[in-house]
């Protein structure tokens, strides 16, 4: 994989919605910049930070930042509000 581009991935803990008998009932989804979709077991987590540990020089870091917040400001005109034929019928009995 030399030369390769590196990409970003996105993992959530999510439920199993039709967990068989001896299924996960959770899985590690990530989801690859490249649009592909992986499901990951707990015990396969494991397996990975057990050769994430046995291998420290192939781990790239990566600086967790907040993004900064995206103000949107949105003006919004409101016609005059006018009356409809009731509310002047009703201020008439009034």
């Amino acid at each position: 994989m030399t030369g390769a581009k590196t990409q970003r991935a996105y993992i959530k803990l999510i439920k199993n919605k039709k967990a068989r008998t001896s299924a996960s009932n959770k899985y590690f989804h990530v989801f690859a910049e490249n649009g592909e979709a992986y499901l990951f077991t707990h015990k396969d987590m494991e397996k990975a930070l057990d050769r994430a540990h046995k291998n420290p020089e192939d781990i790239q870091p990566v600086e967790f930042v907040e993004p900064e917040p995206i103000v949107v400001e949105k003006i919004v005109e409101v016609a005059a509000k006018r009356k409809c034929l009731f509310s002047r019928l009703a201020s008439i009995f009034k």
